[in-house]
């Protein structure tokens, strides 16, 4: 058992109450009375305590000294012995046993004190003062009464020893369910506030906005507790760059909730009532003018489309580009230290209609120059040029029978009279007669119904 040397000193400073004959010791002062005097003449009998040595309960040891058989006591029947009593030997050997007894109760009573202990038990913030005879927590707590559950804490641990003046913490388990965006989780947790749950529940250094504050007490039976996960945003106003956690439900409040107000000319982007994303950069500008909108052409473009059944290196412009409007609005605004133009806002009024050009790609087939008149496909030919009418005349000008013969053509070829008037077998024969006059060249005299020669 360990004993606090402060409390020997002080139990040692204080007396015993006197009794006849019999004196509290005094430090190293000599006995007085018969036990005195029997001490003088060397008798073997009951004497003073002996020291404390810094043993707590000097006190108590005296008191039991007193009760027990003492020295002024043995004086008197020795006397009364020397009258007729026991014989000197038998008195010798009760004064001695008497000295054992008294010497006995008196470390007996020491022990007891030295036993007590005081120890500081503080349950749930209740702090009280508890004497044990115990050397353990456990002891203190069964002294107390004090039965842990399931979900209760103490320290130190129960096994370990306490010496005078210790103290031992207890906490109650509590139940506290915290919700956090909707899901909640319960935990059990010996804190006697919200804070001190949050901290461990290892969530002291989040951003969560709480339902209630953080200094207040959770009761034994519970409690339950919303918490919002704060997003982090940055706020930039001239250039100022301030990074915060919030929990508004608008870029709005995140400024309110900053202390700022925007003013009537100021921009602020994303707008007031979007909502705040994790990571969002909001951007408070004031403008030093009155904002102007002119209107600005967006320029239409071309486009180029092929068309297989248009033949190559041609070109066939489908639709005409027609030209948009954009409205942009300015102001100016302080950066760096200089007034800068800046835009505030920028739409497109009119959509530009872009050309439409299509580009033919039909590549014309392989002719043989060489290839004989009479080899050819007249009869395509004439299906093209003019539905294969030997009659047919175009109204437009000038072009007559199967094969579309200006009269110069058909003259050049020995024909006579007009086209439309000679038969189909004439018409084909001046036409192959053509043909090998201008060497095959069948480009220069039918360009757009030639090509059928092939079919």
């Amino acid at each position: 058992m360990r004993s606090s040397s402060n409390r020997g000193s002080h139990r040692g400073s204080r007396r015993a109450p006197s009794k006849p004959g019999r004196q509290p010791r005094r430090g190293a002062t000599e006995p007085t009375g018969a036990a005195g005097r029997q001490h003088a003449q060397g008798h073997p009998g009951p004497a003073a305590p002996p020291p404390n040595n810094g043993h707590p309960g000097t006190a108590a040891t005296a008191q039991f000294a007193a009760a027990a058989p003492g020295a002024p006591r043995a004086g008197r029947k020795a006397r009364r012995q020397g009258r007729g009593g026991l014989p000197a030997v038998l008195r010798s050997r009760a004064a001695v046993i008497g000295a054992a007894a008294a010497a006995l109760l008196l470390i007996g009573g020491g022990t007891a004190f030295a036993m007590d202990q005081r120890i500081t038990l503080n349950v749930d913030g209740d702090e009280r003062t508890v004497h044990t005879y115990g050397a353990t927590v456990q002891d203190v707590l069964d002294s107390a009464g004090v039965t842990l559950g399931e979900h209760d804490a103490v320290a130190p641990d129960l096994d370990t020893e306490l010496g005078q003046g210790d103290s031992v913490l207890v906490r109650s388990g509590r139940e506290f369910t915290l919700t956090v965006d909707g899901e909640s989780e319960p935990h059990w947790v010996t804190a006697l506030t919200v804070g001190e749950a949050m901290d461990q529940l290892g969530l002291s250094g989040e951003p969560l906005e709480l339902s209630v504050e953080r200094g207040a007490e959770i009761p034994e039976s519970g409690l339950e507790v919303e918490a919002k996960e704060a997003l982090q945003v940055v706020i930039l106003r001239d250039q100022v760059r301030v990074e915060t956690a919030t929990t508004a439900g608008t870029v709005e409040q995140v400024l309110k909730d900053n202390g700022i107000t925007p003013g009537e000319h100021d921009i602020v982007k994303p707008k007031l009532d979007t909502k705040p994303k994790d990571g969002m950069v909001i951007d408070v500008m004031e403008l030093l003018t009155e904002p102007k909108t002119e209107e600005v052409p967006i320029e239409a473009e071309m486009e180029e489309r092929e068309n297989p059944d248009l033949p190559a290196g041609e070109e066939n412009v489908v639709q005409e580009p027609k030209d948009g409007v954009r409205e942009i609005t300015t102001a100016m605004v302080m950066q760096e230290g200089e007034e800068t133009e800046y835009v505030i806002k920028e739409e497109v009024v009119e959509e530009p209609v872009n050309g439409i050009t299509e580009i033919g790609t039909k590549e014309e087939p392989e002719i043989d120059a060489s290839a004989e008149a009479g080899s050819l496909n007249w009869a395509a030919l004439a299906e093209c040029e003019s539905g294969g009418d030997p009659t047919a005349v175009n109204s437009a000008g000038g072009y007559y029978g199967l094969y579309q013969f200006s009269m110069a053509t058909w003259q050049s070829a020995g024909g006579t009279g007009s086209p439309a008037e000679a038969s189909p077998e004439e018409q084909t024969m001046r036409a192959q007669k053509l043909y090998d006059m201008v060497g095959g060249n069948w480009q220069s005299q039918w360009p757009e119904c030639g090509v059928h020669l092939f079919d």
